[in-house]
């Protein structure tokens, strides 16, 4: 009996629910060295806690001078917390986009934190004290900081700061980069990618940061006494009347001590919320919708056709055809994605020049979703209108994603409502990397319906390495080689003269170059190529702009690219020589892959080149064909094409 969707997501969710990750146990000496050091930490505070007279400790906590001194303590901490949380997330801000001098002024936040408090004071003396530096401009307006309440809290401010800036700045560093400049790539402002993205996820550790400064402000002692002093009323704080009062009543000490650490305590507890609450949610699985690829369509077509995009970079000029699709291809390291950045305005580059500066969105295989919204949310930061974005959901067929948060989104759902997102902007020039790489194939295939339907609708660059989207989608090829686009052309040419190897493997077809070495009365011609000779049939076609075909009669000593089907062509473990009416390639077998349980394809090294063989299994395994060094490859003349550079 076959199970429903709703039943399968159902079991899908219990089984979720159920999983849980494998821990690996450190070794017991580290064990023994933890419990070592949480003794050396908890006993001294126990130990404490044993010599309060907690008797009389309801009378000491509420005699005026401790409240006085708890008055002192709480203001000058709540005052100096805000005051450095501020000034700590507009540093660590500013810090997360410095580029040279970031690590020099990083040590300078942490300067507070190695220096002995006492130093601090005094270098608050001799900067804003009474005879400092700043004392002038101070004593115009009237203010004053040293021996006075303000200046506590300027002491709290300095040894607190370096708390925040380090837990925010570690926050933003941790947020990836591809998130905010996908965000301003889909034209969110940079007010709303402050508030509604950038604070939301550093959050967690603005209130820890907060936290951990509050505490240590509330324990502050050396800098406080020596900038401000220790007037009772005004700036004498908890850790100053503790000092004080161990000379005269070691009991009541300890009662304030214990006043201290539980205020501390409860400050930690709160600095440590978003730990207990950054569990990793999981998503149900959801059961997604059809698409209305005209819907859809209809929701994202810009305005007017996209503008041509003309690219000049290393003195090289490269036209991207308006309301039309161009993959761009080239083997791993080959500048692909560099260049689309730098189309983009993620990079510059002296060598690059972005005529007319059109107005590009990229998509990267990096959906670059904010993790802390809703896919709702995050669509919304863009259309504006949680009405069109509900129809942009609907007609995408992701409806049933609408609530859910992008952090547990799988790989494909987060490629797709990526996908949306862009859309959403209505760009008139798209950049896609790899859009359908991690998508399941049945949403690949309606996404391919898709781009398929509105290729004309924008100017669209395509960067892939599936043959399918490279032949179904794009209109032109770009052939990507060390950062130059080596070759330009109509998808169909560019696919039936490769100009590349690589180019070869995406149309499936076997390419080797080689030197005319004569042409008979036939029009048959003889390919020298790495001392093979290669005979076929001379084909000219007529050639691309861009393209190194040529259409004048080829004569001897010029160069030509052969190409022809792997499965034209029959491989020998046994030499064969010439063979009538076949052109015959010697070469050795360089590796065997599987392409199913009943076919092989044999890589065979012609030289400096290698050609594909498609080879049965059972016969390739019987022969033993990994232990044959050489081997004859035969292909019918008629099936093999010659082409002049």
């Amino acid at each position: 009996m076959n199970s429903s969707p709703a039943n399968t997501a159902a079991s899908g969710t219990a089984m979720a629910s159920q999983l849980k990750t494998v821990t690996h146990k450190v070794p017991v000496l580290f064990v023994a060295i933890g419990i070592i050091a949480i003794a050396y930490i908890a006993f001294p505070v126990i130990a404490l806690a044993l010599r309060v007279p907690w008797g009389d400790f309801s009378e000491i906590a509420s005699v005026p001078e401790t409240i006085e001194l708890l008055k002192t303590t709480l203001s000058a901490a709540a005052l100096s917390t805000i005051i450095a949380t501020v000034l700590g997330i507009g540093l660590a801000l500013w810090l997360s986009q410095l580029r040279r001098g970031a690590s020099a002024v990083r040590l300078l936040v942490y300067l507070p934190l190695a220096m002995p408090p006492v130093v601090s004071g005094l270098a608050l003396t001799a900067f804003v004290g009474r005879r400092g530096l700043l004392a002038p401009v101070l004593d115009f307006f009237g203010w004053q900081l040293a021996f006075a309440f303000p200046g506590v809290v300027a002491a709290h401010v300095f040894v607190t700061l370096p708390f925040v800036v380090v837990a925010v700045d570690s926050a933003l560093r941790q947020i990836d980069s591809e998130i905010t400049a996908s965000a301003r790539g889909v034209g969110i402002g940079q007010w709303m990618i402050l508030g509604r993205i950038t604070l939301p996820t550093i959050a967690p550790a603005i209130l820890t940061g907060l936290g951990l400064a509050f505490a240590r402000s509330l324990g502050e002692f050396g800098t406080t006494v020596t900038f401000a002093g220790s007037m009772p009323g005004v700036t004498r704080t908890l850790p100053l009347g503790i000092y004080l009062e161990r000379e005269i009543s070691a009991e009541n000490a300890y009662a304030l001590s214990a006043i201290l650490i539980g205020i501390a305590v409860l400050s930690l507890i709160v600095a440590g919320l978003p730990m207990l609450f950054s569990r990793q949610a999981t998503q149900k699985a959801q059961v997604l919708g059809f698409m209305d690829v005209e819907k859809l369509r209809e929701l994202t077509k810009p305005d007017v056709t996209g503008p041509d995009i003309k690219v000049t970079s290393n003195g090289q000029t490269t036209h991207f055809p308006s309301g039309e699709t161009t993959t761009v291809i080239g083997m791993n390291g080959s500048g692909k994605t560099t260049l689309m950045s730098l189309i983009a305005g993620r990079l510059t580059s002296a060598n690059f020049t972005l005529h007319d500066n059109p107005k590009v969105v990229l998509l990267t295989q990096n959906p670059g979703l904010p993790k802390n919204a809703s896919v709702n949310q995050a669509i919304t930061m863009v259309t504006r209108s949680s009405a069109r974005t509900a129809e942009l959901l609907a007609a995408a067929g992701l409806s049933a994603l609408s609530d859910v948060r992008v952090s547990t989104l799988s790989g494909g759902q987060a490629a797709q409502v990526a996908l949306v997102r862009a859309l959403a902007a209505r760009p008139q020039a798209l950049i896609l990397d790899e859009p359908l790489a991690a998508i399941d194939v049945s949403s690949a295939a309606r996404w391919r319906r898709f781009l398929h339907a509105t290729a004309t609708d924008r100017t669209t660059l395509l960067v892939t390495h599936n043959a399918l989207d490279v032949a179904g989608l794009s209109h032109n090829i770009a052939v990507m080689e060390a950062g130059r686009v080596v070759a330009f052309g109509p998808t169909n040419e560019i696919l039936s003269v490769p100009p590349t190897s690589f180019v070869a493997d995406i149309a499936g077809l076997n390419r080797l170059t080689g030197t005319i070495q004569s042409i008979d009365a036939d029009g048959q011609t003889v390919i020298n190529s790495h001392n093979q000779d290669i005979h076929g049939v001379l084909e000219i076609r007529t050639s691309p702009p861009e393209s190194v075909l040529s259409e004048v009669s080829p004569s001897k000593g010029e160069k030509a690219t052969v190409v022809f089907s792997p499965y034209d062509v029959q491989l020998h473990l046994e030499p064969l020589g010439k063979t009538p009416g076949a052109t015959t390639i010697r070469g050795t077998v360089h590796s065997v892959t599987a392409d199913s349980l009943s076919q092989l394809s044999v890589s065979v090294r012609v030289g400096s080149e290698l050609i594909t063989v498609p080879v049965d299994a059972s016969h390739a395994l019987n022969a033993s064909i990994n232990s044959v060094d050489e081997v004859d490859c035969t292909i019918d003349i008629s099936k093999v094409r010659v082409y002049q550079h």
